[in-house]
Parts: C-alpha cells; structure tokens; sequence
C-alpha cells in the first residue's frame, strides 16, 4: 500500500480533462474493473466468467473486498491509487493478493467488458460537459454561498464507471475524488450536474455541518433521523439546481429519499432552510430554526 499512498501526491492528467474545469473527467480502466468485480460479488445473478481467473476474482471480492465500506480509509487508498494508475501496465504497490487477482482478472475484463464500459462512461462524461458548460459557474457560487467557503483551486477529480455503489455514486476526501455511475437511469440528463455538484458538496459542507453539530450540543437535542446534514446537502444541491435549469425536480423528491431516509424533512427544509439560500436570514438563523423544528430531546 505504500506504493500506492505515494502515487497519490500528483494527480495523473486525463485526457478527457478541460482546462479551468470544475471536474475532471476520467473513464479509467482499474477502477471500473475494480467496482465491476465489486458489483458482480454483490449480484444475486453474477456473469459467469469464461477463465478460472475471473471467477477466482469475484470469488475474492465476494470474500474480502464487497463487505468493506467503500468511503473507509483503505478503500479510498485503492480507489484513488487505481485511478491513477497506467491501464497499459500491470498493477503494483496494492495488497499482494488484490494486485494479483487485478492483475489476473484484467485480461478477461478488457476483452469482454472495458470496451462497451469505456464507451458508456465517455457517452456519459460528453452528454454533461454542456449543462456544465452553461450552468456550472452559477452552480458552484450557488454552493460557495451557501457553504460558505470557496472550492478547491483544481478540478475534481471524478472517475465515471459503470457502477459506482448501489448508491450510484460516492465522494472520498483528501484528496476529493468523485465515483459516479454511468448507467444509473436516475443519473443521466439534468440530474447529471445535480448529483455531481452533490458529491462536490462533501468537500464543501464541513462549516454547515460544524454549525449544526455546535447548536445540538447547546441546546441538548438530536436530530429525529441520522445524519441530517446529508438531508441538508441533498435540498441544497437540488434546491440550486431546480433554479438554474428549466422544469427540473431534484433528484431527492423526484426519488423520495426523504421518505425513506429523514421522514418529515422536506417541509422543515422548505421552512427553515429555504429562507437561506434565499438571503433572507443568516446561516444562525437557519441552523437554529432547523435544531428548533427537526430536534428532539435525547
């Protein structure tokens, strides 16, 4: 793993990036091998392999590697060594045994799989470069705003693959690195910034989420579901997204997930949270009215 934690002092370039760009771009081979391997492990209904190897492969991540939380330190190491890595060379510096089954289960996955996956991913990456184009100035400064604070001086690195979490994307930190799907139907047209500028979001939110934090401890409160800040990020990113473009529901109401995972959110979010990105009241303002209408005692 040193080998690999030292790779990750320069970014590799991409030659899908843009200059000046909030996000970079890459469709990398090692890492839609790796997250392959990790969706075929978690199937109920796998693709049978044509080698030994590749079944061996699956085998090993069903075992060792799909149980581990994909945003845990040492998956972040993998995931961001392998996005930098050659995908012309052979794996090195990782785990001997998962540079091994890598390294081994690479020949079937470029044969059978990488070419339909690369295609997929740069139909993807080219299908937002113009809604970022035209929106991504005003969405960035939309989060800068409201987050208050600035975002980072390069682009964001963000690999594209064809499954990325049954969540269908996730964010990493230190360095931020996005993964995001492909393939997922909920991800494609004008939902594609929002979830970008969400995953973004991860990097930007530790003031809002301090002052969340600091106004449940004076006032001894809990939030009624947790990880409220998550519902925070989800409205904010989706709130600046339904303003920038036209007829656009964001992504959370248009897949209900505050139903499912901060029931009752939404309409505190409208009341209380609204009223800020709106410039009518501060950001204490907001935190306190969010403590005040969705805490509860402990």
């Amino acid at each position: 793993m040193k080998a690999a934690l030292l790779a990750l002092a320069v970014w590799a370039p991409s030659v899908l990036a843009q200059p000046a760009s909030l996000f970079e771009f890459h469709s990398g081979f090692w890492v839609n091998l790796h997250l392959f391997l990790e969706q075929q492990a978690l199937s109920k209904t796998p693709v049978a392999g044509v080698s030994p190897a590749w079944q061996m492969a699956v085998d090993y991540y069903r075992k060792e590697v799909a149980p581990r939380d994909l945003l845990s330190d040492d998956m972040a190491e993998i995931s961001n060594a392998l996005s930098i890595a050659d995908p012309n060379q052979p794996i090195a510096g990782l785990d001997p045994r998962l540079t091994q089954v890598l390294n081994q289960a690479a020949l079937e996955y470029r044969e059978r799989w990488w070419p339909d996956h690369d295609r997929i991913n740069k139909q993807w990456i080219e299908a937002v470069k113009p809604l970022l184009s035209q929106h991504g100035a005003a969405l960035k400064a939309g989060l800068e705003r409201v987050y208050q604070t600035t975002w980072q001086a390069d682009p964001v690195r963000t690999d594209v693959a064809t499954w990325a979490s049954e969540s269908g994307a996730y964010t990493t930190l230190g360095p931020t690195h996005i993964t995001i799907s492909s393939t997922d139907p909920s991800y494609q047209g004008d939902a594609a910034p929002e979830m970008l500028f969400h995953e973004a979001s991860h990097a930007l939110i530790a003031k809002v989420r301090g002052e969340l934090d600091r106004e449940l401890k004076a006032r001894q409160r809990l939030f009624q579901r947790r990880n409220f800040w998550h519902a925070v990020l989800f409205y904010t990113a989706g709130e600046l997204t339904r303003r920038e473009l036209t007829d656009y529901t964001p992504y959370a109401i248009a897949n209900k997930v505050y139903d499912r995972g901060w029931a009752g959110a939404l309409p505190v979010l409208e009341k209380d949270w609204r009223p800020y990105l709106d410039g009518k009241i501060d950001l204490a303002s907001a935190v306190q009215r969010l403590v005040d209408d969705y805490g509860v005692a402990p």
